[in-house]
């Protein structure tokens, strides 16, 4: 328990903290205007392979021509996998006709020369799933047969795929070779393109080494102030609000106005009912934290691509459980359920990326929470009379 000593000395501990020079510092550097940064884009894959993708194209607008390019394939070509090529060739490849693609067949960046393809693929936290490396290689086999292949598996760090097989065909390759290139090219070619181009390039060199190669100055700067006040930075990441927890009042605002009466909370899920099941159904389940035996659910956090809107039975009672299955197979919508414990018997998904539509404002965050319960709404109301109507009196 928490004394009245316990919370005057944290009160000091925070009052030194934020007074501390170097935590000044930190606070001021993190304040200067960074594209990136506010885009809230810093870490998230697919945004980095847009951007990659847009600088090795000599065809697009930001003035280096090839230049990051053909920097970029010396380090491929100097790599005993890239078979068929060595360093040299780099300078002698035909970079007017080469095509860039973002995206295709789920590769996340394809260079398409008239004698060469280069396939990479690009993890910034994630790693490779469903032998992803592998089924990419058979794509690219079958689609260009006659061309030399290079496969390049590119993390922060240069790190090597899970997989054996891939390990002997994909040339790891890091964001730190990344970063040494956009160095040398801001250095030798600053004053050939535009400022605003030399700024993009800045901030996603800073973005880069402060976000995912932690190598920045100020990185070491803010070791430093958490290392002097451990205590009192530690209580403050117990207590901040993540997407979860900012979301969550979205979705209860937007539920409550339709006239739904919200159920057990859990982290990144809003759950919700009818007020005449909420009165109905007893409350003798065995799993949730307010015991109910049937809600509707949305995973809005956890897949960080959908929210993901269930109809669930909880584990329980059991005349209910079966009451209510045997009604919900006559709904258009019936899925089978494959668990026993607890059964779902409806799934629908709405686009909704947590981390995306958290930074966004009130208005936009209102108008995504809004689409995804529109989605559903008309299909839990009619869940909801079905289950009403299927439940025995008294039960």
């Amino acid at each position: 328990m928490q004394t009245v000593t316990d919370e005057v000395d944290l009160e000091t501990r925070l009052a030194a903290a934020i007074t501390d020079p170097d935590f000044e510092k930190l606070e001021l550097a993190m304040r200067e205007p960074n594209i990136f940064r506010a885009l809230a884009i810093e870490r998230q894959e697919i945004r980095h392979s847009n951007f990659f993708a847009y600088l090795l194209d000599p065809g697009e607008n930001h003035g280096l021509g090839d230049i990051l390019l053909r920097k970029f394939l010396r380090d491929i070509f100097a790599d005993s996998r890239a078979q068929g090529r060595t360093l040299f060739d780099a300078d002698l490849m035909d970079f007017s006709d080469v095509d860039v693609r973002r995206e295709w067949r789920g590769i996340d960046i394809l260079i398409d020369f008239p004698n060469d393809v280069i396939v990479v693929e690009n993890k910034v936290d994630s790693s490779e799933h469903s032998q992803q490396l592998s089924r990419y290689r058979g794509i690219v086999d079958g689609e260009f047969g006659g061309k030399q292949k290079h496969f390049v598996f590119l993390t922060p760090l240069g790190s090597d795929p899970a997989d054996e097989s891939d390990r002997k065909v994909y040339i790891n390759y890091s964001y730190e070779q990344i970063a040494s290139i956009l160095a040398n090219v801001l250095e030798l070619y600053r004053d050939s393109i535009s400022d605003k181009m030399a700024l993009y390039i800045e901030d996603y060199l800073t973005t880069i080494n402060r976000e995912l190669l932690m190598n920045d100055k100020l990185n070491d700067l803010a070791r430093k102030v958490y290392k002097a006040h451990k205590s009192a930075f530690d209580f403050v990441f117990e207590n901040r609000p993540d997407p979860a927890s900012v979301l969550y009042p979205y979705f209860e605002e937007e539920l409550k106005s339709r006239g739904f009466v919200i159920g057990s909370r859990n982290k990144g899920y809003i759950r919700f009912t009818s007020k005449e099941l909420a009165e109905k159904l007893p409350r003798t389940g065995v799993a949730w934290p307010d015991k109910e035996v049937f809600l509707f659910e949305i995973d809005y956090f956890w897949s960080d691509k959908n929210a993901v809107a269930k109809a669930i039975i909880s584990p329980g009672n059991e005349v209910i459980r079966e009451a209510i299955l045997s009604a919900a197979t006559d709904l258009k919508f019936f899925r089978k359920p494959e668990g026993k414990k607890w059964s779902s018997f409806y799934l629908k998904k709405s686009k909704f990326v947590a981390s995306e539509v958290y930074n966004e404002d009130e208005g936009e965050i209102k108008a995504k929470v809004k689409h995804v319960v529109e989605n559903i709404e008309a299909d839990a109301n009619e869940i909801f009379g079905t289950v009403a109507k299927a439940v025995p009196a008294g039960a």
